[in-house]
């Protein structure tokens, strides 16, 4: 059945560069209008002068150090451009640059004159993206050195995965789709496509899915529920805000926005445990010499009691972590506790966090229960699932 299996894997890649590519031809965004302000990599060839300006308003004074330096422009139509460039370092911004140096590679842009006259091409950020490339290769080296051929489908359905949200899911949501169909659309073909790729066709990965949806489907309730329940409006930052101004006319659905975060958020850990207990239990039904329902019901609640803990911790951290700036502003600039607690940028971490963890914890029995009456049905349709698993 190795044919079969592999006839399965080429239509799921196929069936994946056509979902992406008519995805994005559906909602490919309009970036006529941004080609003003496009930005350039450079190369710094001399810093020809450094200048400062002492500037005394009646509240406060600061100083402005301008960097004049030649730079080569290395990208796109503009490549081999030699341009005279600057850099400004305002004392008013806490944490500024390095000065430019020669041989630094640097991100320009052509924007208006602080004189007001005319444009000048400016100091934008440092070009980072070489490492940041080494740091991605070196990833997925580690991958494949560690992984095998797995690695390489890890690879293969990372990078799907990741096209799919940049190339459909954020277009379509930048379109004006429905943002709730749009996730639930991108969130089923990420789990299909993720564990057909990883693990084929067979028994464990049909277990897997079904508990996958079931987790989903369970957190993605719960989320609508729950904005509900505690009237959340989707404002949980300025960049909520910037959002709504993207289309006046059409705005972008705010609640829409984080109940897919929520969804999104938590796809991989529902994935992940519910892969381990189908592959966990597919184990124990082709080992044990009488495989029963309810034994392997029991197996498969005490494997996914291993993996809440874990899992919930993985959420729970990775959440605190990647807002643990705006957590620290909030907490020295609300001393009150019970304020600080029912800001809806806090509220919306918190039930992210936990929703997240109810999906793996509902994810839990709809494998176990599943998976434990698939393994052990006696009908003809078992034969099918015996022809995949070769």
């Amino acid at each position: 059945m190795q044919k079969l299996h592999r006839i399965i894997y080429i239509l799921t890649i196929l069936f994946s560069i056509a979902f992406i590519v008519v995805g994005y031809r559906m909602n490919r965004p309009d970036f006529d209008r941004l080609e003003e302000g496009k930005s350039y990599k450079a190369r710094v060839l001399s810093v020809e002068e450094i200048s400062e300006e002492k500037l005394d308003y009646s509240f406060e004074s600061y100083s402005t150090t301008t960097v004049r330096f030649m730079s080569e422009i290395t990208s796109d139509h503009l490549k081999g451009s030699v341009v005279e460039s600057y850099q400004y370092l305002d004392t008013i911004v806490a944490i500024n640059p390095k000065v430019v140096d020669e041989g630094d590679k640097i991100i320009i842009s052509s924007l208006i004159s602080r004189t007001g006259q005319g444009e000048e091409w400016t100091f934008l950020e440092y070009d980072r993206s070489g490492v940041l490339w080494g740091l991605l290769l070196s990833f997925f080296a580690l991958i494949i050195l560690f992984g095998g051929k797995k690695g390489f489908n890890t690879i293969v359905s990372l990078i799907f995965t990741c096209l799919s949200i940049f190339m459909v899911f954020i277009p379509s949501i930048l379109n004006g789709r429905n943002i709730y169909l749009s996730s639930i659309v991108v969130s089923c073909y990420i789990i299909f496509m993720s564990l057909l790729i990883l693990n084929g066709a067979n028994k464990k990965t049909f277990c897997a899915i079904v508990g996958n949806l079931g987790g989903l489907m369970a957190a993605g309730l719960l989320a609508i529920f729950i904005s509900n329940v505690l009237n959340l409006t989707g404002l949980i930052d300025d960049d909520s805000i910037f959002l709504l101004m993207v289309n006046t006319e059409n705005p972008i659905d705010l609640k829409a926005i984080m109940w897919a975060g929520i969804v999104i958020g938590s796809l991989g850990a529902v994935m992940d445990v519910s892969m381990s207990i189908a592959s966990a239990l597919n184990e124990l039904a082709e080992n044990m010499d009488d495989p029963n329902f309810k034994s392997m019901l029991r197996s498969g609640f005490n494997i996914g009691q291993d993996a809440i803990g874990t899992m919930s911790n993985t959420l729970i951290l990775a959440y605190i972590g990647s807002s643990l700036s705006v957590v620290l502003l909030l907490v020295v600039n609300y001393r009150d506790i019970l304020l600080l607690f029912n800001l809806e940028m806090i509220v919306f971490e918190i039930i992210q966090a936990i929703i997240g963890s109810m999906g793996i914890l509902f994810a839990i029995p709809i494998t176990s229960i599943f998976a434990a009456y698939i393994y052990n049905r006696k009908s003809n349709n078992r034969r099918v699932f015996k022809q995949l698993d070769g």
